[in-house]
């Protein structure tokens, strides 16, 4: 087996932990360590969010119309359940609306006609996504429609290099991407909805907001935001010790088989743990669920006590299920259907890369069409397993009108000369797009480019390159009284995240009964 040292820690178990910390990014590691409120960061440096908060004030005041656009995602439905409980908190007679996207789509897109043509509203609120619609934003300020974004993406850029800025009078953007003085960039949609709560509850006189720090927990772990901003920390820390959403209640108690006592209220959960358990039930409906069952889902987050047909196998009319209860069940029924259909899927790719020979190349590419009725919401998860199969980095695409190839990359950061694969992919110049993680990420990149970009990669790698290189903290001594140190780093499990790995070690000269 392959492995290198990432760094050399200290070995005493008051020490260990800071050295690990802070070689992980963490940079106030006291801060870390001892989250507290102070660690949030002020709002109003939050570019527009004053005028946000009015702009939302004025139209519950009015008796507007409003919609919540609820993006694809975890993040999505945490940050729109979020803004949808808070407006009913406040104004509970308010004219609220939400829709879903349907298949994989963020933002305006894949809903623009609805909002032009078939529903008209006041003010669309989108949390989680937007920023860059503005050709949509002017759109419908010819039909009075105004747009709030709550929204964390990087800026992004037309063809000629111009960053996308938002000049529509009528749509205001809240971005910490885009908010010079807002100094946490490793903060999700949800966060940004937060922090939005946060600053209605000053306009308001008001401590609303707080009720709903368990969904922006959520949403940053499952946005995979890095863990180690002192902000980003203490939001997920205070909305697991505070879980008050009864949709996510329930999903949490249906995991107890896996989570066992951590599983029980009050719940006592890691970051880990939602991200392997309570993630991928949201991420299921989300990508493979029917519009009925992201709906109950939604309706789980924000009216957990609804009344729904019941879906249960036997059901007779009339029988009802309660949202959150529907909710929880669905899901683990939709992740094994999306588990069915993932197999199906990489059977399809795998045959694919055999028949054209695609694993010859340092990088496979693997283009889809619509013949291969592989669903566009599991191209991800088909990608990274082609990298564990193949032990190579990975495309899944799909060409759109413009001859532009779309889709997910992935790779395996263990690969020994290539842990880090975007960064080395943006050298090469050859992108239209490149936005997510080093090793999952989405791209866009035109056809007549691919040729160049094989020829760079099978140039610059060989097969040894994606050799599996396991990086450890610690080569200890079975010989050696490690105790002390292995207690003190496996004490501390709600330190680890996205960002902040779980040591790992190598322990050599184990004695062997037999």
């Amino acid at each position: 087996m392959n492995y290198r040292l990432r760094n050399i820690y200290s070995q005493e178990p008051n020490e260990a932990i800071t050295d690990i910390l802070h070689d992980r990014g963490v940079k106030n590691v006291n801060a870390f360590i001892n989250p507290t409120k102070e660690s949030e960061n002020n709002p109003y440096d939050l570019n527009n969010i004053k005028e946000a908060a009015e702009r939302l004030l004025y139209h519950l005041q009015h008796d507007s119309y409003i919609c919540i656009l609820t993006d694809a995602d975890n993040d999505g439905f945490c940050s729109a359940a979020m803004m949808w409980n808070y407006i009913k908190a406040i104004y509970p007679d308010s004219k609220l609306y939400f829709t879903l996207h349907e298949g994989k789509a963020h933002g305006l897109s894949d809903k623009i006609d609805y909002f032009l043509d078939e529903a008209h509203f006041d003010l669309i609120v989108i949390p989680d996504a937007g920023s860059y619609d503005i050709k949509y934003f002017h759109q419908l300020k010819q039909v009075n429609t105004e747009v709030i974004c709550l929204d964390h993406h990087p800026m992004m850029y037309y063809e000629d290099g111009s960053p996308m800025i938002n000049n529509c009078s009528t749509a205001i953007v809240v971005n910490n991407q885009l908010s010079e003085n807002y100094p946490n960039k490793d903060f999700c949609g949800a966060g940004i909805t937060y922090r939005f709560c946060n600053v209605l509850d000053d306009y308001l006189h008001i401590n609303l907001a707080h009720n709903f720090v368990d969904l922006a927990a959520v949403g940053n772990i499952g946005d995979v935001m890095f863990q180690g901003d002192p902000e980003t920390r203490y939001v997920i820390k205070d909305g697991l010790a505070n879980i008050k959403n009864e949709g996510l209640a329930a999903m949490i108690e249906a995991q107890s088989y896996s989570l066992k006592e951590r599983a029980t209220y009050p719940y006592s959960l890691t970051p880990i743990d939602v991200a392997f358990y309570i993630c991928p039930l949201i991420n299921a409906i989300v990508r493979v669920g029917t519009i009925q069952e992201k709906e109950c889902l939604f309706y789980a987050l924000t009216d957990p006590y609804k009344e729904l047909k019941s879906t249960k196998r036997g059901a007779k009319d009339g029988d009802i299920e309660l949202a959150k209860d529907q909710a929880a069940r669905i899901a683990k029924n939709v992740k094994a259907r999306q588990d069915r259909i993932k197999e199906k899927a990489i059977s399809l790719v795998d045959f694919k890369i055999q028949k054209e020979g695609l694993d010859e190349n340092n990088l496979i590419i693997v283009e889809l069409d619509a013949s291969d009725d592989i669903p566009n919401e599991l191209t991800g998860l088909i990608a990274q397993n082609v990298v564990s199969k193949y032990n190579k980095p990975c495309f899944i695409v799909r060409r759109d009108s413009h001859n532009v190839l779309k889709g997910s990359l992935r790779n395996n950061g263990n690969f020994q000369d290539l842990p880090a694969l975007r960064s080395v992919l943006e050298s090469t110049g050859l992108f239209e797009l490149l936005a997510g993680h080093e090793n999952a990420a989405g791209l866009g990149i035109a056809a007549f480019h691919i040729p160049s970009l094989l020829q760079f990669m099978n140039t610059k790698y060989s097969a040894d390159s994606f050799a599996n290189c396991y990086v450890v903290d610690y080569i200890l001594d079975a010989k050696n009284n490690n105790e002390p140190l292995l207690h003190a780093l496996a004490e501390h499990q709600d330190y680890y995240g996205n960002g902040i790995d779980e040591p790992r070690f190598i322990i050599k000269n184990i004695s062997l009964a037999n």
